[in-house]
């Protein structure tokens, strides 16, 4: 194929998308549901092996936004009911009797929610390879290796979201490395297992097509391998209790891949974003790094549309992004350091003591019944900020009164469809919850309980007792 043949081979999109992981694909459904024309560039065939095979509860309600629920739902992958926890102390099994979790084939999985963006109406190159992409004042040129031919994509806005290889990275966390191999055979185990051992921790998880994948997770600075990569896997994974019982062999090679918590050096500009770990990858202790990249797409959606539809608002819709996205690492990374420090009263090594950090504060779960809205004194926390913030209104970025405080993923400006700020500066002093709700007057009585419960279990509605002991 020459040149000339080539440089007619031309594709226009408002919207280029590269990659079609969770966040990619999510990203391009919902611009589409937005009206945006979107082009998404995908270098891997799919189905393919993806580690992140555990997905968090919060999943599922983030893709009823693009229609994706129903569709993974029907695809019925392997509930989880029970995790066996081996961390500060003995074994000890988790349960969650509601089965919010899942276990997935991510190849299938992430096929899954391609299939539904174009359903909505992206654009899908697959498998496409990247050869050269560059920014003029007439917007993005993308040239692509894809079917066999060489073509230019040319797009208003780029979306990146390759993953951990998209973009700089500034490390944010302990520099930690993942080794990881697929076991099949007799007596695998039918529950996820985390286990904390001297110098690395462990995850086995157990897949939909009868296989096991166990992952060992070292420090990246002070690994050192005595023979073969395979044969330090199986040393380190043989002081865990992740295989006792089983009778079975590896199903393909020990890999390797990092597994660092980072933050991109440049998450946004007013004709780029990245997304998911592209943007923010998170320790994998978290176990929510999927759940974490689709709410990056759904937040990044708004975000871009803003910038696209409302220019004026540009600086606002990148701040919220860009201050979203920081507050996001800088809160997984306390939990993060608060979960180490609890396995780092168990093994004194220096692999536990660069991880750990203080613990966070602990949040009681509070008694909330009839008793407790009707004789409990509440204020608000004193973390609470109310301020003219950036914040999602619909499908834009506006400033409003907005609440911010730790616990919450990103400045709120509305619940249930109600505008937050006005209900926290009436709050009568010293009421309990249900006299909170009460002088709410304009909004139904159970209405108005709903939100002073939710303030109450995030931390926002705080007990003026302990309040006064902590100071």
């Amino acid at each position: 194929m020459n040149a000339g043949i080539a440089s007619q081979m031309t594709k226009r999109a408002t919207i280029c998308v590269i990659g079609a992981g969770p966040s990619g694909s999510t990203f391009a459904a919902r611009m589409a549901q937005l009206g945006h024309d979107v082009c998404l560039i995908e270098r891997a065939a799919f189905p393919r092996n993806h580690l992140g095979e555990s997905l968090s509860p919060g999943v599922l309600p983030l893709l009823e936004s693009t229609g994706a629920r129903e569709v993974v739902e029907a695809a019925e992958f392997t509930p989880v009911r029970e995790v066996m926890v081996t961390w500060d102390s003995a074994p000890q099994i988790r349960e969650d009797a509601r089965e919010q979790g899942l276990l997935v084939d991510r190849g299938r999985f992430d096929q899954l929610l391609l299939a539904r963006a174009q359903a909505l109406g992206v654009n899908v190159l697959q498998p496409a390879h990247v050869v050269h992409r560059e920014l003029n004042p007439q917007g993005w040129t993308i040239t692509i290796d894809h079917a066999g031919l060489r073509q230019n994509v040319h797009a208003d806005f780029l979306a990146d979201a390759r993953g951990r290889s998209g973009g700089r990275k500034q490390r944010h966390g302990p520099a930690t490395l993942a080794l990881y191999g697929y076991w099949r055979g007799r007596n695998l185990p039918a529950q996820p297992r985390i286990e904390a051992g001297r110098d690395c921790w462990y995850w086995g998880v157990p897949l939909p097509d009868g296989s096991y994948n166990t992952l060992v997770f070292v420090d990246a600075k002070t690994f050192r391998r005595s023979g073969t990569l395979e044969t330090r896997f199986h040393e380190l994974l043989a002081r865990s209790s992740l295989m006792t019982g089983c009778h079975a062999g590896l199903a393909g090679p020990v890999l390797a891949t990092d597994a660092t918590p980072c933050l991109a050096s440049k998450i946004i500009t007013s004709k780029c974003i990245a997304l998911g770990d592209a943007a923010l990858a998170l320790d994998p202790i978290s176990s929510s790094g999927v759940q974490k990249a689709i709410q990056s797409a759904l937040a990044g959606a708004v975000v871009v549309n803003t910038l696209l539809r409302k220019p004026a608002s540009q600086a606002a819709a990148m701040q919220f992004y860009q201050s979203s996205m920081k507050e996001a690492s800088d809160r997984h990374r306390r939990w993060a350091g608060s979960h180490y420090a609890t396995a780092a009263l168990r093994w004194e090594s220096d692999f536990w003591r660069y991880r750990a950090a203080p613990a966070e504060p602990d949040v009681p779960a509070l008694p909330v019944d009839a008793q407790y809205l009707a004789t409990r004194s509440v204020v608000l926390s004193p973390d609470l900020v109310i301020a003219d913030l950036p914040c999602i209104e619909g499908d834009f970025v506006v400033v409003k009164k907005a609440l911010r405080h730790p616990r919450l993923e990103t400045p709120l400006a509305y619940l249930n469809g109600h505008e937050l700020a006005p209900l926290m500066l009436r709050l009568p002093p010293h009421a309990t919850p249900l006299q909170i709700a009460k002088s709410w007057n304009h909004l139904p009585l159970k209405s108005a309980l709903s939100i002073a419960i939710w303030l109450l279990g995030n931390g926002i509605l705080v007990e003026r007792s302990r309040i006064l002991c902590a100071s």
